[in-house]
Parts: structure tokens; C-alpha cells; sequence
């Protein structure tokens, strides 16, 4: 902070005892509101504040992006735009911060609209400004107007330029909520970036993503599970292996496919090609030749006979599809 000519009144992040989070972290005490106007927004901003922010009622963030096309596309553009910039934020905060400690209130305050977001795409927009809004009319409104984003940096390390405004605070209040009018709620979207990174996954989930990383890059592929470890592929013709994989193809993208050939093709020597696919699956706990489970839960399924039960399984995985599209028709 220096002062020069009387009022002016200057914070830079100069001096290491007075930054722009030390000015903002004392206006909290004061202040019934935040409006801040920044070209770019940070998670590193809220928690360099943390244990501050939460004495406001209200914060508004009103962020810009690199578009300024006035379309939809820029819009989509900018919430992407904003999006990434605060997740390339959080990515960056886990390498200080393992366990994101200040995140979960960032999130509720969003969620109760504590915290408002909005992204003005009409034109380029790239203004920085603190307006606080005091709790008791004798201390009155004031602003920091200059040249720190709402990010960590700006509000610790980048040597900046900023001055405080005592007078007229109005008049660039007024200047506020006319971008705040014209910008688009992104309040949502934000939220979800956020709740990515703090959300509670199961032990499972966590285990099956470990196995996705442990496997890419060198799983066995459909191709290379058919040729080497599938005991009916050999046998069938190549008309019936296209039917096989225009089978797999159709299940992949619809959920579901039918088998209809005619009479005599080979129908039968393709339903063996699945089932053989089915029970190795619920037989060795592998998927495609690689051990997924580290046992063997239902080894009877790796049997010749267990061929029978999983024509069973599927006939009622089938009755049961039936069921449920004759119940949501309205049928008995």
C-alpha cells in the first residue's frame, strides 16, 4: 500500500504485510457484500479468503471471457471458456492443497446462491473492481478499482495497480449492475466444475478407476480376446464373425440388438460366440482375458453346463425388458 497526494490511495501487492487479499479480508469485517468485476475467476481467489468470504451475505462475481461474438456460440464458448480456467485452478490449488480444504464451503455458498456468478459475453470484458458494500451507512460503500483479476495471483503475488474510490462509489455501482443486468447466470455451471473435483467416490468406483489407468494403453481388445482366448470364433465362417460384430456393434450403441438370419445361417454358432463372451465374463472375473476381480466368484459359469444357465440368465433379462415396456404402456 502507498499513499501519494492525500486521498490517493494505492494497493499493489507490494508490500508483503499489504496486499489486495489483506485489504479484501478487512472489508469483510465491515461489509455486508461484495460486487467484484474480473476478467478472469480462480478458486485460488475464495481460498486465499477462506474464513473471510463466509462473513458476507451476498458475492457477485462478474467474469469475462476471451469471446466476443454476440451469439449464442460466444456464450457457450465463454461458460466453456470460464469453466476451464477455474478447473486448470482447482488441478493447481491439489498440488498445495491435497484434500481441496476450503472447497466444500465454496460449494454449499454456491449452491445457496451466497455466491452468484454470471459471465458477460456481449463484448470483450476484461475490468477489475471491489465494490464493498459496508454494513453501517457511517462507513459507506468504497471500491478497489485497478488492475488485479479474481484469482490468486492477483491478489497476492502479481505486482498491480489499484486505487480505492471513497467518492461518487455510486455512480460505478450503477456501472455494475448494468453489465450484471446484460451478463448470463453461470452460477450452475460453475458449481458442477467445482463439484467434480470434491465429490466422494466409493471404494469400488476408486479401485475401477485405478484398474481403467493400470490397463490403458495396452488392454486386450475384442479382436485380439476373440483370436487368442475365444474357443468358438475359430469355428464360425467369416459371414457369421461379421454377424457376431455388427451383433456387438448394435448392443454397444442401442443397449439391446436382435439376431435375425435366416434359417440354417449359423444363428446358433453366433448366440455360442456371446455367451462364450457373458461367461467369461461372470465365470474368470475378467473382462477381455485381464483379472478385474482377483478371484474367481462364479467359477460354475467357466463350465460346460453353465452354457445352459446363461441362456437362462438372458431369456429372463429379455421377459424382463418385456415386463417393464409393457407396465410403462400400460399393459397386463
Amino acid at each position: 500500500m502507498k499513499n501519494q497526494g492525500g486521498d490517493l490511495f494505492i494497493v499493489d501487492n507490494s508490500d508483503k504485510d499489504w496486499k489486495v487479499r489483506n485489504y479484501l479480508e478487512q472489508w469483510t469485517d465491515l461489509s455486508v457484500s461484495f460486487d467484484i468485476a474480473t476478467g478472469f475467476f480462480e478458486i485460488g481467489a475464495l481460498l486465499a479468503l477462506d474464513g473471510q468470504w463466509q462473513k458476507l451475505e451476498k458475492l457477485r462475481i462478474l467474469m469475462g471471457d476471451e469471446v466476443s461474438r454476440r451469439t449464442r456460440q460466444a456464450l457457450l464458448d465463454g461458460v466453456k471458456s470460464a469453466g476451464t480456467i477455474l478447473d486448470i485452478s482447482i488441478e493447481r490449488e491439489k498440488d498445495r492443497n491435497d484434500f481441496l480444504t476450503g472447497v466444500p464451503a465454496i460449494v454449499d455458498a454456491l449452491r445457496k446462491r451466497q455466491i452468484e456468478c454470471r459471465i458477460y459475453t456481449k463484448e470483450k470484458f476484461h475490468a477489475k473492481a471491489y465494490i464493498t458494500h459496508a454494513k453501517h451507512a457511517v462507513v459507506g460503500s468504497a471500491a478497489l478499482v485497478g488492475s488485479s483479476n479474481f484469482t490468486h495471483p492477483g491478489l497476492t503475488d502479481n505486482v498491480e495497480l489499484n486505487i480505492q474510490i471513497r467518492r461518487e462509489v455510486e455512480i460505478l455501482q450503477e456501472w455494475y449492475e448494468r453489465h450484471w443486468s446484460e451478463a448470463h447466470e453461470i452460477t450452475e455451471e460453475i458449481l458442477r466444475v467445482i463439484e467434480r473435483h470434491t465429490k466422494e467416490y466409493s471404494p469400488f468406483e476408486v479401485y475401477a478407476k485405478a484398474l481403467q489407468e493400470f490397463f490403458r494403453a495396452h488392454e486386450m481388445t475384442a479382436g485380439e480376446w476373440e483370436r487368442s482366448k475365444s474357443r468358438m470364433y475359430s469355428v464360425l465362417d467369416q459371414y457369421q464373425r461379421e454377424g457376431y460384430q455388427s451383433l456387438m456393434k448394435i448392443a454397444g450403441q442401442h443397449g439391446a440388438a436382435f439376431l435375425c438370419d435366416g434359417v440354417g445361417l449359423g444363428k446358433t454358432f453366433i448366440g455360442m460366440m456371446v455367451i462364450g463372451l457373458v461367461r467369461e465374463l461372470l465365470g474368470s472375473g475378467a473382462i477381455l482375458g485381464y483379472d478385474v476381480l482377483g478371484f474367481k466368484p462364479l467359477l460354475f459359469f467357466i463350465l460346460p453346463s453353465a452354457g445352459f444357465f446363461v441362456v437362462g440368465l438372458m431369456m429372463a433379462f429379455f421377459n424382463w425388458i418385456e415386463l417393464v415396456y409393457k407396465q410403462a404402456k400400460g399393459m397386463k
